[in-house]
């Protein structure tokens, strides 16, 4: 898959099928639109595209980080990799494009730019300055310029339309189950570990631990079963998520994950935790010993569910 951050890295006229879109979290809508995209493309010769922007708009409009990504850019990137595409427009939001009419965008992006010849958007798809191009306004211009425009209809699960709001929802609310019905694979962290203190061992309860990138949606401080995926093979895992204010051992947010029954050289590597289900919040105990009792509790309550 080819990557392109800029107009001008762009070689040469490919005609196009074009998918467009933020794809944050790339669930189970943003798929059907992909994979619509793709199959379009290789019936009728065309590149399969994506137009795409690295950043929320909203958060380069406003200057701060007001919508948390569901996933690191690369992961976004590499799944999307995975259902077909062949380019990614992955460009910068910028005063470009919060500037650009709609006409613009139709005319001198999709058409000129990325030689599209179908144009396949979301329901509530908005372009252009002061977003006011809907999927209607870029019917109407690829009639005018040149390309047809197809419009998925909204996607259901569970009676609920699939959105990228709606699963940061779940997850900030610790429902990691319908987030991943919604996403379709399980919500993930991920992060290089790094060396603590050596608590976990002590307790005999070692963790591998990493600091979460700060743009991230994050989960409720607590306690989940979890999956671990390192160096390619997952591992069954129980995983903390917060501050560990017992041991008063971080200063900020950090992702602990024991590999139930299982001790690997972890330290320097990239790992990634795959939630399955909220067991308990993050809490205070009194003892030490308090809270080993309740870490070998949620350690056996990991070891049940995956039995």
């Amino acid at each position: 898959m080819e990557i392109y951050r800029a107009v001008a890295d762009i070689e040469g006229k490919k005609p196009s099928a074009i998918a467009l879109g933020f794809f944050d979290g790339v669930h189970v809508g943003h798929t059907a639109l992909i994979e619509k995209c793709v199959s379009f493309a290789r019936k009728n010769g065309l590149s399969a595209d994506i137009f795409t922007f690295r950043t929320h708009p909203k958060n380069i409009l406003k200057g701060e980080m007001l919508i948390p990504r569901l996933m690191p850019e690369s992961e976004k990137l590499l799944i999307i990799s995975q259902l077909g595409i062949n380019r990614v427009f992955d460009f910068d939001y910028s005063d470009d494009f919060h500037k650009m009419p709609p006409d613009f965008f139709a005319r001198t992006l999709l058409k000129d730019v990325f030689s599209a010849e179908e144009v396949f958007c979301g329901f509530n798809f908005h372009f252009g300055a002061d977003a006011a191009g809907d999927p209607e306004v870029l019917k109407e211009l690829g009639r005018s310029y040149g390309f047809n425009t197809q419009v998925l209809d909204p996607v259901y699960v569970s009676d609920h339309i699939v959105s990228s709001s709606l699963i940061r929802r779940c997850v900030n609310s610790g429902d990691v189950e319908p987030a991943a019905r919604l996403l379709g694979r399980d919500f993930f962290l991920t992060g290089v570990v790094k060396r603590g203190r050596g608590i976990g061992r002590v307790f005999n309860f070692p963790t591998a631990n990493f600091t979460p990138d700060s743009d991230i949606t994050l989960p409720p401080y607590g306690v989940y079963v979890t999956e671990t995926l390192a160096d390619g093979k997952l591992y069954p895992s129980v995983t903390n998520v917060g501050v560990s204010p017992t041991i008063k051992d971080f200063t900020s947010i950090r992702v602990e994950t024991h590999l139930l029954d299982l001790d690997l050289p972890l330290y320097g590597k990239e790992i990634k935790v795959l939630f399955k289900k909220m067991l308990r919040e993050e809490r205070f105990f009194d003892t030490e010993d308090a809270l080993i009792r309740q870490i070998t509790a949620d350690a056996e309550a990991a070891r049940q569910f995956f039995q």
